[in-house]
């Protein structure tokens, strides 16, 4: 398999990049972003991708087979968004791509 993952939680104490990167490719980065927010969004895509959800201790993943996607959401109802995401925001995603070996 081959992927990456974008660290998604960075971005609450990291703004010097965000601006940096923002500025360099038109998209803007917030420093927070709810699952809640995206789930909404994807709710208007055809097919809605299935998630299946994991307990991580203190994070959900929400795996997509299909897309090929992982998200960890903040799962602590204890976590408050600062210098830190909070509870129910995007701490990472992930893409992969099988690869057969020759």
């Amino acid at each position: 398999m081959s992927g990456g993952s974008i660290e998604l939680h960075r971005l609450a104490n990291a703004l010097e990049p965000a601006t940096r990167w923002s500025g360099s490719t038109g998209v803007e980065f917030t420093p927070y972003t709810a699952w809640a927010d995206v789930r909404q969004a994807l709710s208007n895509v055809a097919p809605v991708p299935e998630f299946t959800v994991t307990d991580q201790g203190g994070f959900l993943e929400y795996r997509s087979e299909a897309s090929c996607v992982s998200v960890i959401v903040v799962d602590d109802e204890e976590e408050e968004r600062g210098y830190h995401v909070g509870h129910g925001d995007i701490w990472s995603v992930s893409l992969w791509a099988p690869v057969w070996a020759n």
